[in-house]
């Protein structure tokens, strides 16, 4: 699974799979039509590209994929700020970690 960052609507449509486990892009459309205007080709694409990306699962029933989310909201939280912090540490070293650790002691 990608750990990419996922754009606004990606996370509007990660946070109803989260919630619901598993929907169809009815039940996700339904879900974001309460909140604001937005077609039913545009989750139906969203949902496909999340499913492309590894967040999401599909399976057919009936005559309509049910999706899942492959991982929970704290496992894709955790891989996607371990590659940020990878990265990091990668390109700065040292002083990346040191800047973490500064945080985690103002944190305290």
């Amino acid at each position: 699974m990608s750990t990419q960052n996922l754009g606004p609507l990606e996370q509007e449509v990660m946070g109803s799979m989260w919630k619901e486990k598993n929907a169809s892009v009815s039940d996700v459309h339904r879900c974001l039509q309460k909140k604001r205007k937005i077609a039913y080709t545009t989750v139906m694409t969203i949902m496909t590209r999340l499913t492309e990306k590894g967040f999401l699962t599909r399976k057919m029933e009936g005559k309509a994929y049910v999706y899942s989310p492959k991982k929970t909201k704290e496992q894709t939280a955790k891989g996607v700020v371990k590659k940020i912090v990878n990265t990091l540490v990668d390109q700065y070293g040292h002083e990346a970690v040191t800047a973490f650790t500064d945080e985690l002691k103002k944190r305290r």
